[in-house]
C-alpha cells in the first residue's frame, strides 16, 4: 500500500517489518532512492542496492514499533523524523534489541502517493 501523506511512512516501514514483506519496504522507495545502513553509513542506492541491503535485516528483526516525532513539508518535498525500536534473532540465534532516531526524506509522486528519497535509520 503506497504512502498517502509522509506521515504514514514510518508507519507502513513498521508494517513491513512486523509482516516480514520486505517487497512492501521496497515499494515505498523511488527507482534511485537511498538507504544509509548502519553501522558504517554506507550509501545503497537504487531498488537493488536497497534491496540487498533489507535482506538481512529483514532476516533478523520479527517486531518493529516506529512513531513519527516530527514533519517538515515544502510542497512535494518531506522530512520526518522517528523513533523506532526492532526485535529479533541474529543469524547464531542471539537476541537483537535496537532503538534509534531515524529521517526520511520523501517526495510526493504524480500520483499523489509518497515514496523515499533518503532513508537514514540513525540519522536524526
Amino acid at each position: 500500500m503506497p504512502a498517502q501523506r509522509p506521515e504514514d511512512i514510518s508507519g507502513l516501514i513498521a508494517e513491513a517489518f512486523n509482516a516480514n514483506d520486505p517487497q512492501a519496504m521496497l515499494d515505498l522507495y523511488e527507482p534511485d532512492g537511498i538507504l544509509v545502513t548502519p553501522p558504517d553509513g554506507a550509501q545503497k542506492v537504487g531498488l537493488d542496492a536497497v534491496a540487498e541491503a533489507l535482506q538481512p535485516m529483514f532476516a533478523a528483526i520479527s517486531a518493529a514499533a516506529i512513531t513519527m516525532t516530527s514533519v517538515l513539508r515544502s510542497g512535494d518535498l518531506a522530512m520526518t523524523h522517528a523513533d523506532w525500536h526492532l526485535v529479533g534473532k541474529n543469524e547464531d540465534g542471539e537476541p537483537v534489541d535496537l532503538t534509534g532516531k531515524g529521517t526520511v526524506v520523501s517526495r510526493r509522486q504524480p500520483d499523489g502517493t509518497w515514496r523515499i528519497v533518503f532513508d537514514d535509520p540513525v540519522g536524526a
